[in-house]
């Protein structure tokens, strides 16, 4: 089948969907990877037990911790979930460019560099989005723009976007995720396990309340899990998919 030469509001919803199901195929393998979640009772430093002035840090004998256990590959299919769904509003950006430029062409057509530049802009502060707008949006239709500022996409203004971009900063250069403030990792690749400490971690948790050997409970661990702290790993995402999907579908109007 020959593709056409002018895409509708469908095809580009379709090209913007890409990513947002793969988002949700990495959170489904998340899912599993929870699935499997164990606990393991490990010895814990005791700092009491160093002699000043240079004390060192023993193990004490009868200092135990039971330590949630779980896969290193949690944490990264957490990245490809936020990093996919950031991508899926940057697509939806490009597709409001498309849009914009040939329903109105500007008297100057855009660069290459300009192209480039092209994002769904989200900033830290009202004053920075203001900033940042302009290049980010070029030529896009106003009443795109207009769309885009009504969902004031900066910190304080609205927390889920917000969120979604500096998540995906944090994973892509910074750090991997972090889950409560003691968490077991293993791997394939090393042997035995990594304690990953955080004073001020990314999610509060990651267990659901499901039974693990029930591989048909996957779709439930994400959308059903009960877990009593908030800004859990599983939800929260789950939360995040949701709300961009929505979000997107909401353009539609504005993508003929």
């Amino acid at each position: 089948m020959s593709r056409k030469d002018k895409l509708d509001a469908r095809d580009r919803l379709i090209l913007i969907r890409v990513k947002i199901e793969r988002a949700k195929k990495h959170l489904r393998d998340l899912a599993a990877e929870v699935l499997s979640l164990q606990h393991t009772t490990i010895l814990t430093p005791d700092p009491n037990t160093g002699i000043a002035p240079n004390p060192m840090v023993l193990l004490h004998p009868n200092k135990f911790q039971k330590v949630p256990t779980l896969s290193f590959e949690a944490v990264a299919i957490a990245g490809d979930v936020v990093h996919n769904l950031r991508s899926a509003l940057d697509h939806l950006a490009k597709q409001l460019v498309l849009v914009g430029v040939t329903t109105a062409p500007p008297v100057v057509p855009l660069t290459d560099k300009e192209l480039r530049q092209i994002e769904f802009p989200i900033a830290e502060t009202f004053a920075k989005y203001e900033t940042d707008k302009a290049r980010k949006v070029k030529g896009m239709t106003p009443a795109a723009i207009e769309a885009i500022d009504k969902l004031k996409p900066y910190k304080g203004g609205n927390d889920a976007l917000w969120r979604i971009h500096e998540l995906d900063n944090i994973d892509k250069h910074r750090t991997l995720f972090t889950v409560a403030h003691d968490f077991l990792f293993t791997a394939d690749w090393f042997d035995g396990a990594y304690l990953l400490k955080a004073d001020n971690p990314h999610f509060a948790g990651v267990e659901p309340n499901v039974e693990r050997d029930v591989q048909a409970e996957i779709e439930e661990a994400i959308s059903e899990s009960e877990i009593g702290q908030t800004n859990a790993l599983l939800p929260s995402l789950h939360q995040l998919v949701d709300f961009v999907e929505s979000l997107v579908l909401s353009f539609k109007p504005l993508l003929e």
